[in-house]
């Protein structure tokens, strides 16, 4: 029996064709696009990605989620990774509601390394910080900010990822979109 797509996969689909040709087109690098009334895709190829999502983390208003394979910082004085845990601990201390869910492998130890660390400079700021279990790998590297702005795509939380690979996301304004990727985001946690 064939198996269609899920229903994120198939609601990401939806904005990406609403898009039409202007999406494959456009000449401006990063310039937003409607996807329908009210809904905006924006393409977020290699470094573009860190930037903006350190913008909404800024200017998040009530709730960021995350959902991370990877969150790998370090003491550099330029590590964008230990860049957007001060930003999520800053918009903890400002009232936002933050979660991040991370992976715990059950067979990478240099991976449960960083994601530990990572999530006990969260947690001292006060954010919540969850494990997926590790019978499971939780590959996903998600983001939504009040309950609107939804970052989905290729992009780990790492130096590498935000400043030098090859890596291409979506910025996607679609509140009906984040419901489903928060509604998916659950299901990691049980």
């Amino acid at each position: 029996m064939a198996v269609g797509p899920t229903p994120l996969a198939a609601i990401l689909l939806v904005c990406l064709l609403a898009a039409g040709p202007a999406f494959a087109s456009r000449t401006q690098p990063n310039a937003p696009v409607p996807a329908k009334p009210g809904a905006v895709v924006r393409a977020l190829a290699d470094a573009a990605y860190g930037d903006t999502l350190a913008a909404l983390i800024t200017n998040a208003a009530q709730r960021i989620d995350l959902a991370m394979f990877l969150f790998k910082t370090s003491p550099a004085s330029d590590n964008q990774p230990a860049r957007l845990v001060r930003d999520l601990v800053a918009a903890r201390q400002r009232g936002v509601k933050v979660r991040v869910i991370l992976e715990y492998s059950s067979h990478d130890e240099a991976l449960n390394r960083a994601n530990q660390e990572t999530a006990q400079a969260l947690r001292k700021g006060g954010v919540a910080v969850f494990f997926d279990s590790p019978g499971r790998t939780t590959h996903a590297k998600l983001a939504v900010i009040d309950r609107r702005y939804c970052l989905v795509g290729s992009h780990n939380l790492t130096q590498s990822a935000l400043r030098y690979n090859h890596e291409f996301s979506l910025l996607l304004d679609n509140p009906p979109l984040a419901e489903e990727i928060l509604a998916y985001m659950e299901t990691v946690l049980h």
